[in-house]
């Protein structure tokens, strides 16, 4: 399959705890009594880009929720193992989620922009967090829709509600609302499925442009995106991590025959 970034990339069984920005030990998950995910390990690598793939309901979106704690929404989930960020076990009883969301941001498959402007949705979470110096704002505002592609375009009506925009615009709103808060991890739940082609490549160019300064991990159906964007690929199946490994080799020589089914289109 086609790539589309030249990347150097890490032998996994190898990462140092340095390189590495999620380690997940023994992780499983259950929701509403149902066994999602079955005790997980891995680490995802500093300043990559790590795709999640495998069918509908295999647990891909589960597991990327578990980084940040957004599960814990369903008040019928349950979970055993650990979720290290930091060297810091995130479910421990003393971790302060909001401030975890501060740096493990995410982006959900359609756009949520918050029904105000388009500077206002950008500096929501810093006024939450009680940053109001106007000149910083304007800053961090230009600096994050810049950083999000989108500036060019918005930047003569930031003060226009942010329903007025497309799809793609909206999109890349809130990851530049995401970007704001500067995360050390974006993680991304089919950002662009709801997009046409020429914005879907807008949002992939953009992906490569954040791991300079961020770890982007994307869940995502399409197997040709996974090849083109991502440095590593995680195959997952009925909630078991089949195979980890960099992109190149799992699309062209996967290890697993589960792994070869699913990417040749025998079943899935």
């Amino acid at each position: 399959m086609l790539k589309l970034f030249e990347t150097e990339t890490l032998s996994l069984d190898k990462l140092t705890d340095e390189q590495t920005a999620i380690k997940v030990k023994d992780f499983s998950v259950w929701l509403n009594n149902s066994l999602v995910l079955n005790k997980i390990n891995m680490r995802i690598p500093k300043n990559k880009i790590t795709a999640m793939i495998g069918q509908s309901g295999c647990g891909k979106s589960t597991l990327l929720s578990s980084f940040n704690r957004m599960n814990e929404l369903n008040q019928k989930y349950a979970f055993s193992g650990e979720v290290e960020l930091d060297g810091r076990d995130i479910y421990n009883k003393k971790e302060n989620v909001a401030k975890l969301r501060t740096k493990v941001g995410m982006v959900f498959q359609r756009p949520n922009p918050f029904p105000m402007s388009i500077y206002e949705n950008v500096c929501f979470g810093l006024r939450i967090q009680g940053k109001t110096e106007r000149r910083m704002l304007d800053d961090i505002v230009e600096t994050s829709l810049r950083n999000a592609a989108l500036w060019d375009e918005v930047k003569g009506r930031l003060f226009d509600s942010a329903l007025l925009l497309s799809g793609g615009q909206q999109q890349r709103l809130v990851i530049a609302r995401a970007l704001a808060l500067k995360p050390e991890i974006l993680l991304l739940d089919e950002p662009t499925s709801a997009l046409d082609p020429l914005t879907t490549l807008h949002i992939e160019e953009l992906i490569n442009q954040l791991k300079k300064t961020t770890t982007v991990v994307i869940v995502t159906h399409n197997m040709q995106q996974a090849a083109r964007v991502s440095d590593y690929s995680v195959f997952l199946h009925q909630g078991e991590l089949i195979e980890y490994s960099d992109s190149d080799s799992l699309f062209t020589m996967p290890a697993k025959k589960q792994t070869e089914d699913y990417i040749t289109g025998r079943y899935g």
